[in-house]
């Protein structure tokens, strides 16, 4: 079957190092993509703001699965959203707070257009987290809060492996709350049915799109259900073990050579269906 759904993460897979891309290339791709039906899909992680602030002055017809599936938004309409619960917000917090092997590390609750966190202008990792969040915002406490809070950040400002953190997590949250690493010293937290591939599922629900006509792009273990629900799961040739494991397929480039759009060229090159 041919493809009628790309899907791609941002950050180590369409992005280069540098958070950037080939604009001009990937505007004429989404061009023919859209002549084509093809259906876009950017889904990632970070916050739905810095999503379409990725992909400001392109134009056409590109779907956000943002807040690793738990915000979806087409054409600036939300098809689907799931916050966590504000009690599951408030326990996660205090956990992550008490339990001494979390110590040092910074959180950042994401709502679709602000972001709250306890860091400090000053402190050495907020000029990296004012990139992936739009409206970053000092508090002194989380509680009072009004907005819908779709996803926990947690990570340190430090590279460091946080495999023995994200276990405990699933451990200890167990089927209260969802969690995975996602790359940059960090853990996500979501309601626990939400990854990429939930988000991706409702898309193809709605556009009457099969798994066998689903392409995806990923790199870390955020990527992982995606890469497993789509007929082509790609693997960053830069991509974690977790992605690699998780994927049937590794991109020939990495993205730092444009890895997602070499591919893209193929399909529509009629090199790969």
């Amino acid at each position: 079957m041919s493809i009628q759904l790309i899907a791609s993460d941002i950050d180590g897979t369409f992005l280069n190092d540098q958070h950037d891309f080939d604009h001009e290339r990937f505007q004429k791709q989404l061009d023919e993509l859209n002549r084509r039906h093809i259906k876009f899909v950017v889904a990632s992680g970070n916050q739905m703001a810095h999503c379409q602030e990725v992909f400001a002055g392109i134009k056409g017809d590109m779907t956000f699965v943002a807040e690793d599936g738990a915000l979806t938004i087409e054409q600036g309409k939300i098809l689907d959203e799931n916050p966590i619960k504000p009690a599951l917000l408030k326990d996660a917090i205090d956990y992550l707070m008490t339990t001494p092997e979390f110590s040092g590390a910074e959180l950042i609750l994401s709502s679709q257009h602000r972001a709250f966190t306890s860091m400090r202008p000053e402190n050495p990792g907020w000029a990296d987290s004012a990139y992936f969040y739009s409206n970053l915002t000092a508090v002194d406490h989380f509680t009072g809060i009004s907005d819908p809070v779709y996803k926990i950040d947690t990570h340190w400002s430090e590279l460091r492996d946080v495999r023995m953190q994200a276990e405990m997590l699933k451990r200890d949250l167990g089927d209260v709350l969802g969690s995975v690493m996602s790359g940059f010293s960090g853990i996500d937290i979501t309601m626990p049915h939400v990854t990429k591939s939930y988000g991706l599922q409702q898309l193809q629900n709605i556009w009457k799109v099969s798994m066998d006509e689903t392409m995806a792009f990923g790199d870390t273990q955020n990527d992982e259900a995606m890469l497993k629900h789509a007929r082509l799961g790609y693997a960053m040739k830069n991509a974690e073990q977790e992605a690699l494991d998780a994927a049937n397929l590794i991109t020939p480039l990495d993205n730092n050579d444009s890895g997602v759009m070499d591919v893209i060229d193929r399909v529509l090159n009629g090199e790969v269906q």
